[in-house]
């Protein structure tokens, strides 16, 4: 009988690409939690974190054949896909004005148990290169990067609020890009 939990991601997305729900539910239970926690601190919305985190994943069932890894590590897909349905969600839940609280702390434990302390560390560890790698970057460059990935805002909506030029902010953006993408590039892009 084979150990899912022991299989790398890899192998856990080669066994998904052939409909194998055991391996699928091994890779929910190493990602759900923060894949939600992602969503949860942007959303501030436990119900819609929830949705969010359940399109994530069945994204990943339906089009784990797609990950590529020369083109990164798998959590850099995972989490570019969630950050990119949370914004999208953020987006619509913006548009619609109804967005009520919710304390998420109460409905869903962030500090979860089952994260084994390896995880937390490598977790943390990327989490801490991250806000470094912002920190270097120039004052507008992390203003648009802020803006964009953190308050859900199109590059039209950040020239607004800026009162900058669209191009402005369109360079800029790419600037600070390419500036993380070198600066995270050996931690997070490199190999497994």
């Amino acid at each position: 009988m084979i150990n899912y939990q022991e299989l790398t991601d890899q192998e856990l997305l080669a066994e998904i690409s052939e409909e194998n729900t055991d391996a699928f539910a091994a890779l929910y239970d190493r990602y759900g939690k923060r894949v939600f926690g992602l969503a949860a601190r942007i959303l501030n919305d436990a119900v819609k974190s929830e949705e969010v985190t359940q399109d994530v994943f069945m994204r990943v069932w339906r089009r784990g054949h797609t990950y590529m890894p020369d083109k990164g590590k798998f959590t850099t897909w995972l989490f570019r896909i969630a950050h990119n349905r949370t914004i999208d969600e953020l987006r619509k839940l913006r548009r619609d004005k109804s967005r009520y609280s919710d304390d998420i702390t109460e409905r869903y434990d962030l500090e979860s148990d089952d994260i084994s302390p390896p995880e937390a560390a490598v977790a943390n560890s990327e989490y801490e290169q991250v806000r470094l790698a912002l920190k270097v970057l120039p004052e507008p460059q992390r203003q648009v990067v802020y803006l964009s990935y953190f308050e859900g805002m199109t590059q039209t909506q950040i020239a607004e609020a800026t009162d900058q030029p669209l191009g402005t902010v369109k360079t800029r953006m790419r600037l600070a890009l390419k500036k993380l993408r070198v600066a995270l590039d050996k931690e997070i892009y490199g190999d497994d």
